[in-house]
Order: structure tokens, then sequence, then C-alpha cells
């Protein structure tokens, strides 16, 4: 009798075990179905250690060498990146430190009868100029009288020797649409953390370049806000 209750006990551990042991394995996480694309996965690019070394001391030499300038110049930024620049400065949080000096094309000239004092005055104004025989008129928000658009200046100042021939007195030319050409960020007393900054944000700026400048007059700058 005890000897077949021993067999009864050693089956039900045994029982017991491979319950165990079925309910591990159902429980087991395949970490292989998680991968996606695995076949596709490769390594980019691996910096050697020589290249990482040299490129740290051309940052640590370039932060030197600007170290201690009263304006850092961050020039060359190309119109494609305009809008990355601006963001990339505004993260830096400069304030009145951080200038714009921008450099743009007139793309369109304008002939113009400069603002009235109000608007009934430039209704007016358009009136005695219909009467002149003078159409394709518009008043302006501001109240000006725009009497042409022309994409060259000399086609603008033709047209209003034309205008003054026919009587029309006060008539203007001025540019009316500008094209940004060039943007550079001036930074103002830049201390030694920020100059390591530009330096590392000037590599994401193919052809830009950094340099010490002396500060210009406040207004020969447009400071951003």
């Amino acid at each position: 009798m005890s000897r077949f209750l021993f067999f009864v006990l050693l089956l039900a551990v045994a029982a017991l075990g491979a319950h165990i042991w079925l309910s591990a394995e159902a429980n087991r996480t395949d970490l292989s179905v998680r991968e996606y694309n695995a076949d596709k996965v490769r390594v980019v690019s691996v910096t050697p250690p020589v290249v990482a070394a040299r490129s740290a001391a051309n940052l640590r030499r370039e932060t030197q060498g600007l170290a201690g300038a009263a304006c850092v110049l961050f020039s060359g930024i190309a119109p494609a990146d305009f809008a990355r620049a601006h963001d990339a400065f505004a993260a830096m949080n400069l304030g009145d430190r951080l200038a714009e000096q921008r450099v743009e094309d007139v793309t369109r000239y304008w002939v113009f009868m400069p603002p009235a004092a109000d608007h009934h005055a430039a209704e007016q104004t358009m009136a005695g100029l219909k009467r002149l025989g003078i159409g394709d008129l518009s008043v302006r928000p501001d109240d000006s009288i725009s009497l042409g658009v022309f994409s060259r200046e000399d086609a603008a100042q033709r047209f209003l020797a034309s205008l003054r021939a026919r009587g029309v007195r006060g008539a203007q030319v001025a540019p009316f649409a500008k094209e940004l050409r060039d943007l550079s960020m001036l930074v103002r007393e830049p201390d030694t953390e920020l100059v390591a900054r530009l330096t590392i944000v000037q590599r994401d700026f193919p052809g830009s370049k950094l340099r010490a400048v002396p500060c210009p007059a406040t207004q020969a700058a447009e400071t951003t806000q």
C-alpha cells in the first residue's frame, strides 16, 4: 500500500512539473515577432575614432578662435535654409543680442500717388486722374493710389514720364516687391558656451560661415523680435 501511494505521489509531482513547464513555454515572449524589416536594417556609417578626434579638435579650435569676440556673424545661409535658420536661432532665446542682416532684391516697381489725408481725398484724386484718361487705378489700404506695377525700374520710369506729359502731378516710382537674397545672423557678446553652440549649428548649414566682426551700430541691423 505504501509503495502504491509513493507512485501516485510521484505521478502527481511529475504532472505538476509538466504543467508549470508548459505554462512557461506558452507565456514566453518571442522577440523575433517584434522585428519589422529586420533584413533591411543596415549600418549607415561608423565614424572612425581618428576622424571623431580630429572633428572635436577642429570644433575646439574654432570655438577658441571666436571666444572673446564682440560680435559673431553667422553668414552664407542658403535661401532654401532661411526658415530653418530662423527656427534654429529662435530656439537659442537670444533676445536683443540677435540681429538679422538682410540683402533683398527688388522684383517689382510701382508708379503711385502718395497716401492722401483720408479715403475720401484718395477717391477725389482718383476721380481727377480718370478725367485725365488714366485707367487701371486702385486705392491701397493706406489711401495711396496704384497707377501700375512693373518688373523693371526703367519701364516704371517711362510710364511715369508719360503720366507727367498728360498732366499728372505728384506721382512717384518706388520698389513694390522684394525678394530676400541673403540672410546673416549677428550675435552680440557671445560667451564661450554660445560660441560652441553656434559652431555646432553652423555645421547643419552647408556653405555657411562664422567669423568675428566689430559690432555695428544698432540701426545698421534689423533686430529680430
